[in-house]
């Protein structure tokens, strides 16, 4: 992993802190109650469904109910697959800029000098949460966990498609290095 930094480092960039997710349980602080209610909704929406299409049908359509079946099966994994994916997450902030690595070894980064701001959120998982770049001050609390998997990025900015507008760190133990060192850049904090 660090190779493949190295390669994606500009001339001179020093990394000056590097970090990952902290391991989590699937079912953590407010996100517990997100996900419960998740799946439970999609519990009863599809039994609903299926049940009033049955009812409905004396011939009914198979492809129908197992596309159904289906998609309460990608809604029901889905924070597992997010968990999976936040716990192959690797993170650096060098002088220049904070680099994001995705465990399907995609590098996203925010050029320091562009960060408008950061969050941090206390409470939502196990560890803090460092949510940068004001663009996702309000959606971080609703969708922490899939906003941490996806970068939000310009997709009309063909230029640098892995710079990204905003990020979250996801569950650091060491929330206040970092903070630290946006700090030395004069990135404000919003409470």
């Amino acid at each position: 992993m660090e190779e493949k930094l190295k390669t994606y480092l500009r001339p001179g960039e020093q990394v000056r802190w590097r970090g990952q997710p902290a391991p989590f349980p699937l079912l953590e602080g407010k996100i517990k109650t997100q996900i419960l209610v998740k799946w439970i909704v999609t519990v009863v929406l599809g039994a609903v469904l299926l049940g009033v299409y049955l009812a409905s049908n004396e011939v009914p359509s198979m492809g129908f109910v197992g596309l159904v079946a289906l998609v309460m099966a990608v809604i029901l994994i889905s924070p597992v697959v997010e968990r999976r994916n936040l716990m192959g997450m690797r993170y650096w902030v060098t002088d220049q800029r904070v680099i994001l690595l995705t465990r399907d070894q995609t590098f996203y980064y925010m050029e320091l000098a562009k960060i408008d701001g950061y969050q941090v959120l206390d409470g939502a998982a196990a560890e803090k949460c460092l949510v940068l770049g004001s663009c996702l001050f309000e959606e971080a609390a609703r969708r922490l966990r899939w906003r941490a998997c996806h970068p939000k990025t310009d997709i009309q900015g063909h230029d640098h498609p892995d710079q990204a507008m905003g990020m979250i760190l996801y569950g650091l133990r060491d929330v206040e290095a970092v903070e630290k060192l946006l700090r030395q850049r004069h990135i404000e904090t919003v409470a």
